[in-house]
Order: structure tokens, then sequence, then C-alpha cells
């Protein structure tokens, strides 16, 4: 069920959105928060409970990411701009798909 944006986040919110092998940790995303897909900007559009249109990024410079000893987790990480456009309690519903291609290149050892 959706519920008025407004509430919790504000309509025309500035956010960042990025795929990488690490969780976010601050507003700005960077480093391994954004070593697989770009970190992208976009504002909410629509009042209330309307949705946002959709969003494309493209893929950040081809990054090896060794997975043989821990496997190598993926992240669809998200940042506001400003601690005003969104209170503590704020939620947001993505939806979409998300096509990766990737190679195996064995084991070595």
């Amino acid at each position: 069920m959706l519920t008025t944006r407004a509430s919790t986040i504000n309509d025309s919110a500035a956010l960042t959105w990025s795929l990488g092998s690490a969780v976010a940790s601050s507003a700005t995303l960077a480093g391994t928060m954004v070593n697989v897909l770009a970190s992208t900007g976009r504002t909410l559009d629509g009042a209330g409970a309307a949705l946002s249109t959709a969003s494309i990024a493209d893929v950040a410079a081809a990054v090896t990411l060794d997975g043989t000893a821990t496997p190598v987790d993926l992240y669809l990480n998200l940042a506001f701009a400003t601690g005003t456009d969104i209170d503590a309690d704020g939620t947001l519903a993505v939806t979409g798909t998300a096509t990766l291609l990737w190679e195996n290149w064995g084991d070595n050892n």
C-alpha cells in the first residue's frame, strides 16, 4: 500500500542511487558503494503517493570482485543529499529490474 510521501520523504526530494559491493554508510555514495553501478542522481517526482518515473544508470568502470574465499554481496544504495529531505522514520519502496552480466574466471589455485 502506498503512503503519502510527504509524511516521511519530501516530494521532489533529491537522492542518489547506485549498486555496490558495500552497503551505503554516508550521504555521499563513493568507493565500494558504487563499484558496480555508478552513482546516479535523480529527483523524486509526483506528490503524495504518486510513483516516480523510472531511472537508469551506467555501469561503473570494470572491476574484478573476488568471491573465492567470501561471497561478494551486491547492495542497492540510496542516499538523500540533505537530512531535511527525509524524516528519521522515512521509507522508500523501490521496484525494478537489475540485469547483471558476469564472468567466472575460475579458480587458479
